[in-house]
């Protein structure tokens, strides 16, 4: 395979499976149908963009939401092998692309949403721009062992969630500029594992060293046989983390003189937009009319909109009452309640053993009043895409034996809260009838005081 085996938009879908996952297509689970998924850099759309994928939505695909993603993406489901071009050419008119958002590639570098908003939080898009381009550039950047995750968090939250991507950066204040905390060999999938810390801290122009050097490493040292063993994280467990550091350390050591007097930008933060708000959407779905909205606010001066990374979009304002009336022209079910992730599961996705959608609208439906602060992460089968195993509760689809068959069923855990800490959620069931999963959480729950 060369280096750039297809290119976007593609005049029809490619026959081989690893070029079409390239350009972010996957076969769903309907026969004929495909999913298109769509790259966000930083989460960022701009109104003509919201508006191209809300008119796609509703002309290419009737019926069928806009679907969030955990790594600030967004998917388009139903496609068909006729309107695939159809729809990638509309996003390569409002430069959207799709190419890199799936296969064995470098994915979308997330930036958390504060970042150049929040007060003191400096605006790493650049950077991601930067480390994104430097790692295509690379021989093999679109035929890796596996894919490779890059994040970066500019507040000390870590809402970047970087203890499960490859490399997690978390930026912090250092002498009037920017340093910066990572993370390495970190990711989830069926047998999850954090990253460990990377000793000391790094300047600005030594990041894309790190980056770099740790994806040379991959390439290098990745196994290409064994696609469950075949993360960075496998080969720093292979190695043992001494040998994996001191591999990765002198891989950077030689990286690191190219970009001794690189000028990499990081922005400093721009005036505070102080007001703020979490808008958690119902299942990562958004109808085409929501997608205008978002379209029409990220078009005023007064409110930034920015995709998270929990299947949520944040709203940003100088004052409460420009934030509550952005809020309140958006779905009156996303103004409230629990931040509920669900992966596309049986409804959508060839892998998915349980229906994570419906599971994740009962949840929030019951859990509305009082699990508001609690994160919710849904999988519809155990390669956890929801990011389960790091979630406040977190469930993975599994079938489940009920005398003489088997039924829809979940592992349950809970406690995980890698937003902000490095741990994993432990175990509470490990096999879970549908209607059992409800009663599990609700004990988990903390248990809230009857008024007076």
């Amino acid at each position: 395979m060369t280096d750039y085996p297809v290119t976007f938009p593609a005049p029809s879908i490619p026959s081989k499976p690893n070029a079409a996952r390239l350009l972010g297509l996957y076969p769903q689970r309907q026969e004929g149908l495909w999913m298109q998924r769509v790259r966000v850099p930083g989460g960022r759309l701009t109104p003509a963009q919201w508006q191209a994928l809300a008119e796609i939505a509703r002309t290419l695909t009737p019926g069928e939401p806009l679907h969030l993603t955990t790594r600030q993406d967004l998917e388009i489901h139903g496609l068909t092998e006729r309107t695939v071009p159809e729809a990638q050419r509309a996003l390569a008119d409002v430069d959207l692309t799709g190419f890199g958002g799936c296969g064995d590639t470098i994915r979308n570098v997330t930036v958390c949403p504060c970042s150049g908003i929040a007060p003191g939080a400096p605006d790493l898009l650049p950077l991601a721009g930067h480390l994104t381009e430097l790692m295509q550039s690379q021989p093999g950047a679109f035929a890796m062992p596996r894919k490779f995750k890059v994040s970066l968090s500019a507040c000390g939250d870590a809402c970047g969630l970087p203890w499960i991507n490859d490399v997690g950066l978390v930026a912090q204040p250092s002498g009037g500029a920017w340093s910066f905390r990572a993370t390495v060999a970190g990711s989830l999938g069926q047998s999850p594992g954090l990253g460990i810390a990377w000793p000391g801290s790094l300047q600005t122009g030594e990041v894309p060293a790190l980056v770099l050097a740790a994806l040379r490493v991959f390439a290098t040292h990745g196994d290409r046989e064994n696609r469950r063993r075949a993360r960075l994280r496998h080969v720093r467990e292979r190695l043992g983390d001494e040998a994996f550091c001191r591999l990765l350390s002198n891989e950077f050591d030689r990286t690191r003189a190219q970009f001794e007097s690189a000028d990499v930008a990081v922005r400093a933060p721009q005036p505070a937009l102080a007001r703020r708000r979490q808008v958690a959407v119902t299942q990562g779905n958004i109808p085409p009319e929501a997608a205008e909205t978002f379209g029409a606010l990220a078009d005023r001066e007064d409110v930034k909109v920015r995709i998270g990374l929990r299947h949520e979009v944040w709203l940003f304002a100088a004052d409460v009452n420009a934030l509550d009336e952005a809020v309140a022209r958006l779905p009156k079910e996303w103004r409230g309640g629990p931040t509920v992730v669900a992966c596309p599961g049986a409804r959508w996705c060839p892998h998915g053993l349980v229906d994570s959608q419906a599971m994740a609208r009962r949840l929030r439906d019951a859990l509305a009043t009082t699990a508001t602060d609690t994160w919710i992460a849904v999988s519809g089968c155990p390669n956890g895409c929801a990011h389960s195993a790091v979630a406040d509760i977190g469930l993975t689809g599994r079938l489940v034996r009920a005398g003489a068959r088997r039924r829809e069923g979940y592992r349950v855990m809970a406690g995980g809260n890698a937003a902000r800490e490095p741990r994993l959620a432990t175990v509470l069931q490990e096999k879970a009838l549908t209607e059992q999963v409800h009663d599990i959480i609700r004990a988990r729950l903390p248990k809230r005081r009857r008024p007076a």
